[in-house]
């Protein structure tokens, strides 16, 4: 794994178990609006998840992705 791919993997493993843990925590202690805090915090897990692997897809392919930019942009 290179170092690009373990950045994206620990930057969203740390926001994720920073939100989930939090929504652990507020429906044990029994916050108000537990089970939303919760549900966010799965919600923009997934997100950050699916965002980092979608950037480091996009930095693997940034050649065939800026061709196929200029192709479209240069049809007339």
């Amino acid at each position: 794994m290179n170092k690009l791919k373990r950045f994206f993997i620990t930057y969203a493993t740390v926001f994720a178990l920073i939100w989930i843990s939090y929504g652990l925590f507020s429906v044990l202690t029994g916050k108000p609006s537990a089970s939303l805090i919760l549900g966010y915090g799965i919600a923009f897990s997934i997100v950050i998840f699916a965002a980092s692997w979608f950037s480091y897809w996009l930095m693997g392919h940034y050649k065939k992705v800026d061709q196929m930019a200029k192709e479209i942009l240069t049809k007339k």
